[in-house]
This record gives C-alpha cells, sequence and structure tokens, in this order.
C-alpha cells in the first residue's frame, strides 16, 4: 500500500492516572491504518498499542497481520497484534491489540521505539516507527528470612515440584488469539490495603543453615487475614486452579492472549479451570500455603511470560475514554 499522508494526533486524556497518549494515522490508497498508544512508560510495565484499519471499500473485510517490536540498542520485546473482536464480522473497520512487556531489571533505554509491521489482505508489507520513553524507576529491597521447614521447600531438589514449575511456565507461555476477554482496566483482587511486599523488590533470602541466595519480588503481596475473599481482577478464562508445592493453592486466570493474572497462597478456591469469570467474581480465599511467612495474597499479572507491575494495570490502563483531541498534521510524505 502506498503511503501518501502521515497524519500525527496528540490526544490529551483527561482520565484517571492516563495522562497522555498520542495518536498516529497513516493515509493510504486504499486503507487508513491509526495506531493509538502511550508514549511514556516505566521499567516493569508495558506498553499498549492499539491498530484501527478501515477501508476506503464499504463491506470489505480486512485480514490483518501485524507485528510490533520495542526496541532501543536491541529489541527489548515482540509480539504480534490480535483481533479485539475475534468472533465478531467486522467489515469496513478493524480493531487489533498488542502489548508489549518491559523486563523489571530492564536498563533505561535511549531512543527507544515500537516499530509496527503490516500487511493488509495479503498486499504489501508496511512499516512505521513510534517513539516512545521509557522513564527512570527504581525498586526497593527487602531480606527475608526462612526457617528449616521453608529453606528445604525452596532449597530440597524435587521432581513434583520440577515439573509443577514446567506447567506453570507452559501455561503462562501460551498465546491464544481469540481468547479476548478484557481489555478495560483491571481492579485489585482484594479490598484489603496493607502492601506487605511490592513489585520489583530486590529480595535476599537467608536459609536456616546461614546461607543466602538472591531473588526479586514478580508481584504484589497483600497482609490479609486468612479466610479474606479474593475477586478476580478482570474478566476472564481460569486457566489454573490447583494446589502447588511452592505456592500453595493458586489461580491463574487468562485475559488477553498472552496476559495474565496470578493468585498465590489461598487457602480455598472458589473456582475451577475453565470457568469464565468475570470483573470482581469471587475466586479464592486468602491463606498462607506455600512458600509463605503468614498470611498474605500474592497477586502477579505476567504478559508473554514477563512479570509486571500489577498496579500499572489498575492505575494506568490503555483504554480509557478520550475527551479531548489536538491534532498537528504533517503533509510530508511517508516513506
Amino acid at each position: 500500500m502506498k503511503i501518501k499522508q502521515l497524519l500525527l494526533t496528540a490526544i490529551i486524556l483527561i482520565a484517571t492516572s492516563l495522562m497522555f497518549a498520542t495518536e498516529v494515522t497513516i493515509n493510504g490508497d486504499n486503507y487508513d491504518v491509526t495506531a493509538t498508544y502511550e508514549d511514556t512508560s516505566y521499567p516493569g510495565e508495558a506498553f499498549f498499542v492499539r491498530l484501527t484499519i478501515e477501508s476506503h471499500k464499504k463491506n470489505i473485510k480486512l485480514d490483518i497481520k501485524a507485528t510490533a517490536e520495542l526496541s532501543g540498542k536491541k529489541t527489548i520485546s515482540k509480539a504480534d497484534f490480535y483481533y479485539l473482536q475475534p468472533k465478531a464480522k467486522a467489515k469496513n473497520v478493524t480493531q487489533m491489540l498488542v502489548g508489549l512487556p518491559m523486563w523489571s531489571w530492564q536498563g533505561v533505554e535511549k531512543n527507544t521505539k515500537i516499530t509496527v509491521t503490516y500487511s493488509i489482505n495479503d498486499e504489501e508489507e508496511n512499516s512505521f516507527e513510534l517513539p516512545v520513553t521509557i522513564a527512570p524507576k527504581k525498586y526497593p529491597s527487602e531480606v527475608i528470612h526462612l526457617n528449616s521447614k521453608l529453606s528445604d521447600l525452596i532449597g530440597k531438589p524435587d521432581p513434583e515440584k520440577k515439573e509443577q514449575s514446567r506447567i506453570l511456565n507452559e501455561t503462562l507461555a501460551t498465546i491464544t488469539p481469540e481468547d479476548v476477554y478484557e481489555y478495560t482496566g483491571f481492579i485489585r483482587p482484594t479490598t484489603g490495603t496493607r502492601i506487605t511486599s511490592e513489585f520489583g523488590q530486590t529480595r535476599t533470602f537467608v536459609y536456616s543453615n546461614g546461607k543466602e541466595a538472591p531473588s526479586y519480588h514478580a508481584g504484589l503481596d497483600f497482609g490479609i487475614p486468612t479466610g479474606t475473599e479474593v475477586s478476580a481482577c478482570g474478566a476472564g478464562k481460569v486457566v489454573m486452579a490447583r494446589w502447588r508445592i511452592v505456592t500453595g493453592y493458586s489461580v491463574i486466570i487468562e485475559h488477553l492472549p498472552g496476559l495474565y493474572s496470578i493468585y498465590y497462597h489461598l487457602s480455598e478456591l472458589k473456582c475451577k479451570e475453565g470457568d469464565i469469570v468475570k470483573k470482581g467474581d469471587l475466586v479464592a480465599l486468602s491463606g498462607a500455603t506455600g512458600l509463605a511467612t503468614g498470611p498474605h495474597l500474592h497477586w502477579e499479572i505476567r504478559m508473554n511470560s514477563v512479570a509486571l507491575e500489577p498496579d500499572s494495570f489498575v492505575k494506568n490502563y490503555a483504554y480509557q475514554p478520550t475527551k479531548d483531541k489536538v491534532e498537528v498534521k504533517d503533509e510530508t510524505e511517508a516513506k
């Protein structure tokens, strides 16, 4: 598709916790392609990009293949777009979404960009770049002393524990393009507000024999009494609801292709694998099972297997309503 004009639109979003987003529209001979995205994020968070493709002809079904790559000096993450309404018979206008995670320990990159590559109805492949900023962010540290029981739970080899880890990693690496359940902001899974361990904390485990092991905290811990209700942070499908040696009773919910929420150390399961849940539905009761030094809920978000800041999906989600729009046109022909 020959690109005739590049239209850059800056959208000012006056919505809770989501301040700025950028919209880029490419006007072509046959199609207009618009990318909407947040242009600033932090290590441990994610960039979301939404594509809206509109054909100049009516009643045309659009078949789009699109990929986004986040890169600085090297590739940080890469993922395929998926349809926001995979089962709808959309014609003329189609919307797609992609999420690009950043590793929590990723150094702050300069000259970072998202490159979108796409093909419509098997026509010539095109691409364009979206400039982004990764702002610096520091995470705290903590030291955790383990008794002999918890030290053995981590340190002793166990074939069952190894198999459970394999199944977990395989589950979180699964990307099913048709599984689109929730793309609005999440809610916290508990009304409890006492945070006992933050996301991204550098941890030092001190074993009962005095040895130390470094780690980092991949989720957010709420200090709540055993038996406290735990709710689904968003609509989705329960893909795991079972006992695990290290994490105790555990629940995993799929929300979008490659996007999962995780709930660990539960005392009781209130859902089963295969259940379709709504945002706010009861899925479990909190506890202190598995590797836990006291009653709490461990809440974790994984995108394409990467652990991300859970609260960023509550405070700063990509699809809040647009209130004001300021347009700046660039008549230069895009290449």
